[in-house]
């Protein structure tokens, strides 16, 4: 389901108060860049005139202008997409309007059995199944939800209370974010005045007092009174982390380097104790990682990040301590990660997520073999995944796969020695699960199940071929792995160059692999599906 067909979308007016908020507000470090944005809004109201824009709208404006600024060669048109994310953002703040019914503030309108999005369906249903084998069955389940890893924690707030509503949950925001900790952090109540401040510094998040005042108040309340906050923590059944950064969320949940704060010690014994069920959706799901020896991945794409040096931070406090800082680790093209977990309910390995379609097999390869990981998972998008804890004492889990997409796994166990090796990944063993497929982890030992509805494909030494001339382009590698598992080809590979630099890809099939396809038909539609297990997987460097 996506949030944005059903979120009144921000709107955004050139007004004189906000052409003075333009020019007078520390949005951005340097001075003439306000005074060259109050220009272009200058230009751009006598398009515009009283009407509400979109950002959309805004930049297909500029895209189309061909004026120049005072003083300066440049046009409207390369300011604006010479500016930093955070800076764009900023701007957007300053400009934003409340949207507004009389006086009250309009809210979101969610329609869940409406969607034809079978996945988010069924993924939430297994959310409210498991909290409700949690609750005493005389009630409903009860649900805290927590937004506060992305700079704007109010924006999604209305459309996840009443999404969890219709489901049929008692539902709570759980406003824990950066600010918000800061300030529990300080034992101050006092400072919960200059909450507004705060997230300024620590969110880059501008006026959202003036365009949230209900829930900005109800998160002032808590803020001076966080006790609140552990007994809607304690009353719930289930927590949900909406999609956003893990290194704001590393903000939200430690007091400082590597001390958790006591509301996540609190979830982590709840965790422990089957009280409380977790969900984690989008980029949010790296931040569940813990152990000693997995990473949580922050940012990197392409290819290029196998050649590159990881920028490695011990902690998120020495990523960044600002939010525009946050915001600009993670936007880098560069591999960063967290050498650690950040809320530490996922210790068996490395996670990531959307890595078919964006292609972030090389990301995640690299971050696994450089932080020691035994194992890396890559959660692909409409796909969830569910763990079950087999055995509290030896870590032992059940990891069950659905959806459209599916999970791709690398045992980066077995191959330590070849990776020590200078930019030598592999051989390691690939799994590929897809819908009612699972994996369990017992003793140290991977088994798979691949469902029985799907045909088992049988591997051929002679032909057909199947190689790509750009396997870590865009979905390639994904695509590359699906074409060897559908022809049930014994070898697969490709060949891309980093400037002096060329990367090998081989994927091969032998008598232990297992590729299993089928059709899935569900919510309208029918997809071909290929699964595979125990793929020796291998990138390798070569001098062009």
């Amino acid at each position: 389901m996506n949030k944005d067909a059903y979120k009144q979308q921000p709107i955004f007016k050139i007004t004189d108060e906000g052409l003075d908020r333009i020019r007078d507000m520390a949005w951005t470090e340097q001075p003439e860049i306000r005074t060259q944005a109050a220009e272009i809004l200058k230009k751009a109201r006598s398009h515009f005139g009283d009407d509400a824009f979109g950002q959309t709208e805004f930049e297909r404006y500029l895209r189309r202008s061909d004026f120049t600024l005072s003083n300066s060669d440049e046009t409207a048109r390369e300011f604006w997409f010479s500016l930093f994310e955070f800076e764009q953002q900023n701007f957007f703040d300053l400009l934003e309007q409340k949207q507004a019914n009389s006086k009250r503030r309009l809210t979101a309108r969610v329609d869940f059995e409406g969607t034809r999005d079978w996945v988010t369906k069924d993924a939430f249903k297994e959310l409210f199944k498991n909290a409700q084998g949690i609750a005493d069955s005389k009630r409903k389940p009860r649900i805290a939800f927590v937004t506060g890893g992305s700079r704007d924690p109010y924006r999604d707030v209305d459309y996840y209370q009443a999404l969890f509503e219709q489901l049929g949950f008692e539902a709570h925001w759980l406003p824990i974010d950066g600010a918000m900790q800061t300030l529990i952090g300080a034992k101050d109540p006092a400072l919960c005045d200059d909450l507004a401040q705060y997230q300024v510094s620590r969110l880059a998040s501008f006026r959202r007092d003036s365009l949230y005042p209900d829930l900005y108040e109800k998160q002032q309340k808590l803020c001076r009174d966080p006790e609140q906050l552990f007994d809607l923590l304690r009353r719930s059944d289930a927590l949900f982390i909406a999609d956003s950064s893990p290194l704001l969320l590393y903000h939200a949940f430690y007091e400082g380097v590597n001390k958790p704060s006591e509301l996540l010690e609190k979830i982590k014994d709840m965790v422990a104790k089957e009280q409380i069920f977790v969900a984690a959706q989008g980029e949010s799901v790296n931040a569940l990682v813990g152990g000693q020896r997995n990473a949580t991945i922050l940012s990197g794409e392409g290819v290029q990040v196998l050649a590159e040096n990881p920028i490695i931070y011990a902690n998120g406090f020495e990523a960044c301590r600002l939010g525009v800082d946050c915001i600009s680790v993670a936007t880098s093209r560069e591999l960063s990660y967290i050498q650690s977990g950040v809320l530490g309910l996922f210790p068996w390995g490395t996670l990531d997520t959307q890595v078919a379609r964006y292609g972030k097999q090389p990301r995640l390869i690299k971050a696994g073999v450089e932080s020691s990981s035994s194992l890396i998972f890559g959660l692909d998008s409409n796909s969830y995944a569910i763990v079950n804890n087999l055995d509290k004492e030896t870590d032992d889990i059940e990891l069950q796969v659905f959806g459209e997409g599916g999970m791709w796994i690398g045992d980066l166990r077995q191959s330590n020695d070849s990776m020590s090796v200078a930019s030598q990944f592999g051989p390691f063993d690939s799994y590929f699960l897809t819908h009612e497929d699972s994996i369990n982890l017992r003793g140290g030992i991977l088994n798979v199940d691949l469902a029985a509805w799907k045909q088992a494909v049988n591997t051929t030494t002679v032909g057909p071929l199947v190689n790509s001339s750009t396997p870590f382009s865009r979905s390639n590698y994904h695509k590359l792995g699906q074409m060897q598992c559908n022809t049930g080809a014994a070898t697969a590979g490709g060949t891309s160059d980093i400037d002096t630099q060329s990367y090998e890809l081989t994927l091969n099939a032998s008598g232990a692999s297992n590729m299993r396809k089928g059709v899935l038909v569900k919510g309208g539609k029918r997809m071909g599906v290929c699964s595979f297990a125990r793929i020796s997987t291998q990138i390798l460097p070569k001098i062009l």
